[in-house]
């Protein structure tokens, strides 16, 4: 089925910004904001906003992407709530994506290895590695927990460091000789990268169980080992013609 004029909705509540997105094949509008605390108050209201402030409705949706973690508890819990009830509510297919996913996504057009992360609390962090193999991009299978002094422990070279960094935090990771930090806001998370991720899978007619897929947490100073995955590349670099 020709999935090109249909809409997918993505979301991510997995932090204190809450992000969502349209997308169609190309992006529809996009919103995000600090929620702190009120995501069970405030994000079924922020996607009515969006879809109407993009002429759409409810009934537009015809798929549903939610981050799956890692990061907050209470906020996967109700990014996953919400979208596994309007995936029953509108009978349409849920996708599922990974946030070090979505977050190294933007960077696969770089030839450096690239190591995302996202805030773990008190003070820790939870990363994945990803490296080029020839014409695609592999995540490692394991997603580890460390304290953020030790995000850059282990790096076998130059590598491109992805996630939200306050800036007392980018001097301290800045300083590593192997680091390639991006600016801040190529590093903060951005609906429509997952909105394009999910798009990509849903339109080769993939999807996740809706009553099965659950957030991912890893626990303070663990690893949690997950199917590897690939990645697509974020946009062509060819050589320039002679």
């Amino acid at each position: 089925m020709e999935r090109s004029d249909q809409l997918l909705l993505a979301l991510d509540s997995g932090g204190e910004q809450v992000a969502i997105a349209l997308y169609n094949g190309r992006l529809i509008g996009e919103l995000l904001y600090d929620a702190g605390r009120e995501h069970t108050a405030t994000v079924l209201p922020c996607i009515r906003q969006l879809l109407a402030e993009n002429r759409r409705t409810i009934r537009d949706v015809a798929a549903v992407a939610v981050t799956t973690g890692p990061g907050s508890f209470n906020g996967l819990r109700v990014g996953m709530s919400i979208a596994k009830a309007l995936c029953y509510a509108l009978d349409v297919p849920l996708i599922g994506v990974l946030t070090l996913d979505a977050l190294a996504y933007p960077h696969t057009a770089l030839p450096y290895p690239i190591r995302a992360f996202v805030a773990a609390g008190r003070g820790r962090v939870v990363y994945a590695d990803y490296r080029r193999q020839g014409e695609i991009w592999v995540r490692d299978s394991s997603l580890r927990s460390v304290r953020l002094h030790e995000v850059t422990d282990g790096l076998l070279g130059r590598t491109v460091l992805t996630g939200h960094l306050a800036p007392e935090e980018e001097a301290l990771v800045r300083s590593h000789p192997l680091v390639i930090l991006p600016a801040p806001a190529l590093r903060q998370l951005r609906p429509a990268w997952v909105a394009e991720l999910a798009f990509r899978r849903w339109r080769a007619g993939e999807s996740d169980p809706v009553a099965a897929l659950e957030p991912i947490y890893v626990h303070g100073g663990g690893a949690e080992a997950i199917p590897s995955v690939q990645l697509p590349m974020s946009y062509d670099v060819r050589p320039a013609r002679e």
